[in-house]
């Protein structure tokens, strides 16, 4: 299999898991400022000093997060002309994908994109669904100790707030990916309804307006979203997914 646009996401991926790290920095030198000031008053030089620091990592984390939308979105472009590319046999890519869609034995056209994106938007959402519990823990955790701390801990007003900025942050990615999940599962639900129709090849031609818009959706919704899909969850779920998908394609007759 060769994906040429695997690399920009892999650097995406790399950068989250920066992000990450600095986000768990941040919390715990929070976490040991409020223990130092708790244990003795007159130590509150070195609680300021920390939080004062803190605040570098805070600010990183923020521009962690803008690197990584602008490196999603640049190997999303990729990905997009890789997609006409296998649709319509064209070549916009400078590098094509082999393997990648396991819809070869489709005559290329309209139908054939239709195809790739019921399979893009089932992967994407059951990756997506898997990821929503996790990031909702991690981000209460980390956002209730940012936000119960600040206001508890801290006498300079320029820290906390800056201190209470991460906790909505957390709270925005959180709720993105929820809606994106949301959004994903419209997609996908569509694209079940359509293909259900499309078994009848003669509806084919009059549905291309409604395989249009599904497109679309879909690409809107990555690009609204620019979520980055975890690696551990496609790699645990790919067989399974692999396996639903033949089953789909027997299902509504794509072929």
């Amino acid at each position: 299999m060769k994906i040429p646009f695997k690399n920009s996401f892999d650097n995406a991926r790399t950068y989250d898991k920066y992000a990450n790290y600095t986000l768990y920095t941040s919390t715990i030198i929070l976490i040991v400022a409020f223990i130092i000031q708790s244990i003795n008053k007159d130590w509150s030089y070195i609680s300021d000093f920390l939080n004062s620091f803190n605040s570098f990592f805070i600010l990183g984390y923020a521009i962690l997060e803008f690197t990584i939308q602008h490196i999603f979105y640049e190997a999303s472009i990729q990905k997009r002309y890789d997609f006409i590319d296998n649709s319509f046999e064209t070549s916009f890519s400078e590098e094509n994908s082999t393997e990648y869609f396991t819809n070869d034995d489709i005559e290329k056209g309209v139908y054939k994109m239709a195809v790739n994106g019921f399979e893009n938007s089932l992967f994407t959402y059951n990756i997506s669904k898997r990821m929503v519990k996790s990031i909702w823990i991690k981000n209460i955790i980390i956002g209730f100790l940012f936000l119960g701390i600040s206001i508890a801990g801290f006498n300079n007003v320029f820290v906390m707030l800056f201190q209470l900025s991460l906790p909505l942050l957390l709270l925005y990615q959180a709720l993105k990916l929820t809606i994106f999940v949301n959004r994903i599962n419209k997609v996908y639900e569509n694209y079940r309804r359509l293909f259900q129709d499309l078994k009848n090849k003669k509806k084919r031609k009059s549905k291309k307006p409604e395989i249009l818009i599904n497109v679309i959706e879909y690409e809107s919704t990555l690009s609204w979203g620019g979520i980055i899909l975890d690696n551990d969850i496609y790699e645990k779920l790919n067989p399974k997914l692999s396996e639903k998908w033949n089953k789909m394609k027997i299902k509504y007759e794509i072929k």
